[in-house]
This record gives C-alpha cells, structure tokens and sequence, in this order.
C-alpha cells in the first residue's frame, strides 16, 4: 500500500473520529445543563411543597439578622419582626438566639439536601432514559423499514403470528383457533391441518433432512395415522419398525410379505396405472417404445388375471411376456390392443418393444419364493394387499418400501409402482376431512417418474393424503418429470423447508422461493473538510425490493439449518434443528435367502438376452441407440450400473442364453438357404423365359430385319 492512500486513510479515520466525539460531546453537554437545570429546578419545587409553616420567614429573618450583623450593627439594636400576623420589637442578640427561627431554618436546610438528592437520583434516571430515547431513535432512523413482502423473524416470533392468525380466522367462523400440535425442538410452527397441504424438502446429500422427516413421524405414529414411507437406506425401518402393525415391502428382505401384481390389480386400469409406473418414459423421446411395452405388459396381466391360480404366476408372466416366440404371446394376446405389437408381420419393431420390457420387468424376478408353501402346504407369508391395506380405516401402521444401495437400482421399477398403487389407492376412498393417510419419499428423484403425480397430490387431500417430498436438488425433479411437471409439483408443496444447496443456480431457485420485500432503506452519509463548518451526518432513506434470503445464505447454510417458510404467514424463520439420537429398535434389514427357481432364472436369462444381444443381430444402429438410452436411463450412478452389468454378464454365460443363440444361428442359417434356393430358381426361370424370348425373336427376324432385339 502506498504512503499517499495510507495517509489518506489516516485523514479520513482522523477527521470522521474527532467529529463523533465532537458530537458526543455536543449532544450530552446539552443534556447535562439541561438536568442541571431540572435538578435545580425540582429541588426548590420538593423544599416549597414540603417545608412546614413560616420556614420561609424564619430563614428571610435569619438571613436577615445575618446580614445586620455582618454589616456591623450592634446586637443591642432594635430590630423588628412580623410572626404570624403580630409585630415583634426586640434586639438584635435575642432575634439571633431564637429558638424558633433557629429550628426552622435548620429544618429548611435539611429539606433541601434530602431533596437535593431526590432530584439529583431523578435526574440521574432521566439520563439515563434520555440516552436510551436518543439511542432508540438513531436506531429508527437508520434501520430498514419493512414495507411490504415477505420477513425474516425468528422461530417464536412466527408462531406468534400464526397464532394471532388462527384467532382472528376463528372470530370469521374458520377454523378452531388452535395451531397444529406437531412442534418442532418445542415451538409451534405450523397451522392446523397444515399436513394436507403437503410439504417439500430441500437440500443437498448430508444436511439432516431426515432428522426433520424423524420428528415428523413420531409425530405421525402418535397420532395413530397411516404412513407410507419410501426408505431407501433402511435407516426409517431402524428406528420405527413395530412388527404388530408395520410392513415391509422389499422382496430381499426376509420380513417382506407375499406380493405379486394380481394383489393390487383387479381392473384393466389398474395394470395401466402399474405399467406406467414400472416402466417409466424418460425425458423427451419418441414415447412409442415405452407406450408399446407397457400396453403389452398390462395386457398380459390383465389376460392372466382369470387365469386359474396354479398358472397365475410372476414366474409365468415373465416367461411368457419374454419369449422369443412371438407367435406363441400373439396367441395368448389374441383379440387385445396388444396383438398387433407381438405380430410376426412387425418382427423388429417387436424386437424393439420387448427389449424395454426386458429392461424393466425383469425386476420382478425378485418376487420369486414369497408364495411359497410350507411342509402343510400352507403359505409361509401373509398374502398382502397395499390398496386394502390403505382403503381398510381399521388398518394402521407403517407400510415401508425400502431398499439398500446395492439393491436400489434392482428394486426401482417395482418401489416406483408400489407408490403409484398406493397414490391411486388413496384416490379411491370416500372423502374424509379426518383422515390422514401420509406418503413420505425422500430423495423423490431416485425413483421412476410416477404417472400423473402432480395431478394426484392436487387432488389427494381432500381424501386425506398428506405428501412428504425431499429433493436434493431441483434440477433432478426436472431431469425426471420435465419442466412443467416439475413446477407444477412444486407449486403444490406449502410447507418448505430450505437446507443448504451448495450450487449458485440451485440456491438462485430457493431464494426466489423464499420470496422478496419492499424496504425503505435508510443511509447515513457523512461530510468532513479542514473547516470544521463542513463536518456533518446527513440521513436519507431509499424505498427498494430486495431478496429476503440472498443464494450465498443458502450456500452458506451448515447442517441441521434450515429456513421454513409456512402457508398462512408472511414470516420466515431460520431454524437450528436438534439433533434426536434415536436408538435402533429393529435391524434396518433382514437378507431373505431364495436361491432362483428354474423356471425364474429362465425367464431373467431371457430378459438379457432381448435386452443385450437381440437388438445388436436384428435392429439397425439408430433404433440400438434409442434402446440403449432408454436403458442407461434407469440408473443413477456409474456404480448401480456396474451392480447390474455383473448380475447380466453371468446371466449371458447362462444355458438360456447359449440356446437362444444358438436357435438364432440356426434360423438365420436356414433363412439364408431358404434365400439361396429361391434365388436359384428365380434365376433359373428368368433364363428359360428369355432363352424362349431369343428363339421367338429370331423366328421373326425376317419380317422385322431393322430390328435387332438382342444382340
């Protein structure tokens, strides 16, 4: 730094330090001749009110005699004295000795000093009062004022509005007056019935959204409500699993009830609503490949639904959806919408279709072994229903769907149709303003995409759905619902929770959200020359709308924080949640042993084998290239990708898979013959009919001599 800019700070700190002590000065010199005056003032006014009759002659004439005396006359003088309305004549000694006047005077005095300090302590606390107005009003006048638009206050200061506001509704006849009982770290932040108007969580990997999404469900499970909760990670399953009332979905765990597609699908909308869910459509893409193989599946389905029970089965619908034999699933599908999508007349186009059925229903093979019989021919697991489960108001209890990272990629499809199943459920109950029925999924975007959900948590509250849904990040709703579905699902969220997004353009949305305010903004400017006329402070104020939480403040955001933003308020909060260590009371997972029927690990054989190698022999590189992207699609992360490609590698080396290749060969084998043999005889044909054409010519040749037909 140079001496010239050192120097120039120097004078600037100088001239603008002498001027606020000037100014202390100023001010409090004023203030203390003022209380000087006051305390003056208020000690005289105390002595007259409380001094007691003729004080004020006595010290007059004590005064008086004083002064004679002091000025030389002798105590044998007459003086005289007027006392209580009578004229007293006598000498200067006895006016000095009496007793009265001495008595008096002596008490005046002592009245002034008790009241001297009456007023001085009075004065004192006007000081003191004086100097707190004058602090409170330079505090006024440089503040911002809050003119309109949302405003950052703290978590009591929130709930005390919501509170006045619950009050002044009831008065309107709306409502009961009362916040929801659910609090958070013991403050109430929430409107009554807040839940059905469902609630979004915000934030990055890390930042302890599911310690808020804790304290919510011991909440839930003291109300005795329904929950649906998406595990993944099985750290819900931990802390809240109560074997009397709970269920897990997850057909690797050893506590997974019996499940297949049949117990949650009675009509033909059912299996749509499944099939859209199951096999999802990402991004923007030709929608005919995805639409196909969901009609096929669902038609499938449906077809086999009044089939007899002992060929009803998951093992059975795979085999027959992926076998390499079109004619075989056209006859099963003959006279459905799906007939013509298995036809041998579309043979690639099938090709095509099957490969994305591949790619997603062969997560069912995990069902296998769930209906299996004991040695009394009894089934060992309960039959279970997640529809009469949610439509049964007798029923309470957890319904977890969890997974653990391994398996997460494996269990996707079916996770996403069992939240679509029981989404639709809810749809099918009566309408009940008492009911609370709540779906919780956290890291929503590491599912499929859900088949209208957006129109579904519109809708859904009336019947007494409530919806829990954390983000990570914004970007991923919009990777995997597209931009309008994903504002749209955002808008119906009221209830949010903002933790940190470390990325400017994540934490640029949450701001917006967060909303804006008007303030008249009050600036201090300061003037200072070599003249001391030029020294001054100046205020002005400047009305501007401004972010109420800028990004950086998101990005700065340490774990456990958080801002709420509530429906009903215009007050936001920043919230230091408590962590709650809550013990483990079940084991997060439980590994169920089922080693793969013949029949199941046929029909998974098969899968890969339309999925890896069918496309590469009969499809062209433009439609292999939309097939691989709609496979890569269903994975998250480079690992789950490598997870499954271990499981489909040692499915290639299968029995299953060398046959088809085989039978593959062998038929383009025979294609190639049949192609052969016909071209002979083609061949063989064409040279007959112009060798006689040739003979015809030249018998005519004479009459037609200038033309020559052949040469």
């Amino acid at each position: 730094m140079s001496f010239q800019h050192t120097s120039n700070h120097a004078t600037r700190g100088g001239q603008i330090t002498f001027h606020t002590i000037h100014m202390f000065f100023q001010v409090h010199s004023k203030l203390g001749k003022y209380l000087v005056y006051a305390v003056a003032a208020l000690t005289l006014l105390l002595t007259w009110l409380r001094a007691p009759d003729n004080a004020w002659w006595a010290i007059f004439y004590t005064v008086r005699n004083h002064l004679y005396q002091g000025f030389g006359m002798q105590e044998t003088a007459k003086v005289t004295t007027f006392w209580n309305g009578q004229r007293y004549v006598s000498t200067l000694g006895l006016q000095l000795n009496n007793t009265e006047l001495g008595t008096l005077y002596d008490s005046v005095i002592h009245q002034v000093q008790i009241n001297f300090l009456i007023a001085f302590f009075s004065g004192l606390v006007l000081f003191i009062m004086a100097t707190r107005y004058f602090k409170a009003q330079g505090e006024k006048k440089s503040q911002d004022k809050h003119i309109r638009g949302s405003q950052l206050v703290e978590p009591k200061a929130l709930s005390t509005d919501l509170k006045q506001r619950a009050k002044e509704k009831k008065k309107r006849g709306n409502g009961n007056g009362k916040l929801s009982d659910f609090v958070i770290d013991g403050i109430a932040l929430f409107k009554h019935d807040f839940e059905v108007q469902h609630v979004g969580l915000k934030g990055t990997t890390g930042v302890c959204k599911s310690v808020a999404i804790r304290k919510l469900l011991r909440w839930i499970r003291k109300r005795g409500d329904k929950a649906i909760i998406y595990d993944k990670g099985c750290t819900c399953v931990s802390k809240f699993y109560d074997e009397s009332q709970d269920t897990i979905l997850n057909p690797f765990d050893e506590r997974c009830p019996d499940w297949d597609i049949w117990c949650d699908a009675k009509e033909a909308p059912d299996f749509e609503n499944m099939a859209n869910a199951l096999i999802p459509q990402h991004g923007e893409g030709d929608p005919f490949w995805v639409d196909s193989a969901r009609t096929i599946f669902s038609s499938t389905g449906y077809r086999m639904k009044d089939d007899q029970d002992d060929k009803r089965s998951t093992e059975r619908l795979l085999n027959l959806i992926l076998t390499s034999e079109l004619e075989e699933l056209g006859s099963y599908l003959h006279g459905t919408e799906s007939a013509s999508l298995v036809s041998d007349k579309i043979q690639k186009t099938a090709i095509s279709i099957k490969s994305v059925l591949a790619t997603y229903i062969k997560s069912l093979r995990f069902l296998d072994g769930l209906n299996r019989e004991n040695e009394d021919g009894q089934p060992e697991r309960k039959k279970f229903s997640s529809t009469d489960w949610i439509q049964d108001d007798n029923q309470r209890g957890f319904l977890f769907l969890s997974s653990a990272a391994r398996q997460h990629a494996s269990l996707r499809p079916l996770i996403s149709s069992w939240l679509a199943i029981a989404s639709n459920a809810i749809l099918g109950l009566a309408e009940n303003p008492d009911r609370r029925i709540w779906v919780i999924i956290d890291e929503m975007p590491s599912l499929h995409k859900l088949p209208e959900l957006g129109e579904i948590i519109a809708e859904v509250r009336k019947f007494g759905g409530c919806y829990v849904i954390g983000l990570q990040s914004y970007a991923q709703l919009t990777k995997t619902y597209g931009k309008n579905a994903a504002e749209e699902m955002n808008d119906l969220l009221n209830t949010r929770f903002y933790f940190r997004s470390p990325s400017n353009a994540m934490a640029e949305i949450s701001s917006k959200d967060l909303g804006e305010q008007e303030i008249e903004l009050s600036k201090e400017h300061i003037s200072y020359g070599a003249n001391q006329l030029r020294d001054g402070v100046s205020l002005s104020h400047e009305t501007r709308t401004q972010r109420l939480v800028i990004p950086s403040e998101l990005q700065s955001l340490d774990d456990l924080q958080c801002y709420l933003r509530v429906p009903g308020s215009s007050f936001i909060t920043q919230l230091d949640l408590s962590y709650d260590q809550m013990r483990n009371i079940a084991s997060p997972f439980i590994k169920r042993e089922f080693p793969p029927s013949p029949g199941m690990l046929e029909a998974y054989e098969k899968a890969v084998y339309l999925e890896t190698v069918v496309p590469g022999m009969a499809l062209p590189e433009s439609e292999k290239k939309v097939l691989c992207a709609i496979q890569a699609s269903q994975f998250d992360s480079e690992d789950e990708m490598n997870v499954e490609a271990s499981q489909m590698n040692a499915a290639l080396k299968g029995n299953t898979v060398n046959r088809l290749k085989k039978q593959a060969r062998r038929g383009d084998a025979e294609t190639v013959e049949q192609d052969t043999s016909t071209q002979q005889a083609t061949s063989t044909a064409t040279q007959e009919r112009m060798n006689k054409e040739n003979d015809g010519a030249s018998t005519s040749k004479g009459g037609v001599n200038d033309i020559e037909l052949y040469d």
